[in-house]
């Protein structure tokens, strides 16, 4: 966990901000690290700070240290990215057992309110957000950590959201690569499980606990 001087600060005057920042996630005991944001939390900083857990927690965190925290202010070139961005983006549906469209669009607000960027390792995954029985992922598709807009991955939820899966009360899954570097998957989640676990491990259609991928788009 990296802190600017300002968050510091914060930090000394407002003491339950302290225990908000180092409070552990709202997920299971078995979440390890999640997702690593980082930018600045205040307008003026000169430092990005680093926080690592789910995007959710992390927002909430932020929101503590700086209740008049928009994304779109401190970083305003990030909230363009997805619209001005005409990169590849390759989406298949029903590639893991499905999620709930209300938790993807919660989920989706959440990364966007968050902005900046979000990143995971190399070759690997780390989970985004978990509801319920709903979650959203990030995978490296490279031998290099990869980082992407949080406003970016928020679309490219709502992307999966709009294009998959359309059916009347029909379960959501779904993933997007771009550029064959980074992938944004939604679905299935256990929060008790690991935040490293790939949202391959949730086959499709696996228990159909938020129903089958209709019209998969």
């Amino acid at each position: 966990m990296v802190l600017p001087k300002s968050v510091l600060l914060a930090l000394l005057v407002t003491p339950k901000v302290l225990a908000a920042l180092l409070s552990p996630t709202s997920a299971g005991p078995d979440v390890n690290t999640g997702i690593t944001w980082t930018g600045r939390i205040f307008k003026n900083d000169k430092d990005v700070t680093t926080l690592t857990g789910d995007a959710t927690d992390i927002l909430a965190k932020i929101l503590a240290i700086n209740p008049d925290y928009d994304a779109s202010e401190i970083a305003p070139d990030d909230t363009t990215a997805a619209l001005l961005d005409k990169r590849a983006d390759y989406r298949t549906c029903a590639v893991m057992a499905t999620g709930n469209l209300n938790e993807l669009i919660w989920a989706s607000d959440d990364l966007k309110k968050l902005g900046q960027n979000c990143s995971t390792p190399k070759r690997d995954c780390r989970r985004m957000t978990c509801r319920d029985t709903t979650a959203t992922y990030i995978c490296s598709e490279l031998d290099t950590s990869v980082s992407i807009p949080c406003r970016d991955a928020g679309d490219l939820v709502d992307n999966i959201l709009r294009n998959c899966c359309t059916g009347y009360r029909s379960g959501k899954a779904g993933h997007i690569y771009r550029d064959n570097r980074v992938s944004i998957w939604a679905g299935y989640g256990n929060c008790n499980h690991a935040a490293t676990t790939r949202p391959t491990y949730y086959g499709y259609p696996g228990g159909s606990n938020n129903g089958v991928c209709h019209y998969m788009g």
